[in-house]
């Protein structure tokens, strides 16, 4: 199939990690939280949290850290279902403030380093809820992002891979997509997980690499021996058209692939 053609591929672990995003840290009862925390401009106050990019698993959520004027910044996004956050502020210590357009808010957001990142939690979810859908939810960790794994990097990455495969060049194309599996899966948007691995199995089959391409889409494979209306029912609403056009192309792709390895075999 033509890889114009396909759309992003909903993994299924990542339903669980959406919900996960909700129910990490229930809500607190409201004489816990704490008072509001003075914002301040010494950066000796955060040096212990790295600036930098970060990614939950199954990249539904992205955080990043930046310094301004001094002063470390936060910057967070999350997707659950449909739901979406998006927060922003300053961080004193460990302790970020949200800020809206007509200043602080009342939603803290505690930042706490760990081997692998960040962990994110807040003292007061339901003031922060003004900032997310009805759904929404930012507490989890949140993963440092890996060389290349990050939104600007793997957007370049997949610019460059598409220019190669539009000219037609399958070998230079394909080592620019492979690595990004191996290195960034576990904090891959399902979106872009599925579309890579569509990416990525389209171009293995274009290098005669059949067996590879099977194993690439080997997480549709079940899915796409089932009936549309088999695949739709094991899917909320939401979801279920973006997930059975991915297993609709992941079947196609993997019908080719079948029959090239016949071949090859022949």
């Amino acid at each position: 199939m033509d890889r114009k053609n396909k759309l992003p591929r909903l993994a299924k672990a990542w339903l669980a990690c959406a919900a996960l995003a909700t129910t990490l840290c229930p809500a607190q009862p409201h004489a816990s939280v704490p008072g509001s925390a003075p914002i301040s401009d010494n950066p000796a106050a955060s040096v212990a949290l790295a600036p930098g990019e970060y990614i939950t698993e199954k990249g539904w959520g992205h955080l990043l850290l930046t310094k301004r004027n001094g002063s470390l910044w936060f910057s967070l996004e999350s997707t659950t279902g449909q739901s979406m956050c998006f927060l922003e502020g300053v961080i004193d210590g460990r302790q970020g403030i949200a800020i809206s357009d007509t200043g602080p808010t009342d939603c803290r957001v505690q930042f706490a380093e760990t081997a692998e990142g960040i962990d994110v939690t807040s003292p007061t979810p339901v003031e922060c809820k003004s900032l997310c859908g009805y759904n929404g939810g930012f507490e989890a960790p949140y993963l440092r992002a890996k060389e290349g794994c990050g939104r600007n990097a793997l957007a370049r990455m997949r610019a460059a891979f598409q220019q190669r495969y539009d000219r037609k060049d399958y070998k230079t194309a394909l080592t620019t997509l492979s690595p990004v599996l191996a290195q960034c899966a576990p904090t891959l948007e399902w979106g872009e997980e599925g579309d890579i691995r569509n990416d990525l199995a389209i171009t293995q089959y274009k290098n005669a690499l059949y067996a590879q391409c099977l194993e690439t889409l080997n997480a549709y494979a079940e899915d796409a021996a089932a009936e549309d209306d088999a695949v739709m029912e094991n899917w909320p609403p939401v979801l279920a058209d973006r997930y059975l056009t991915i297993v609709r192309a992941a079947r196609t792709n993997l019908a080719l692939c079948r029959k090239g390895l016949d071949r090859q075999k022949n």
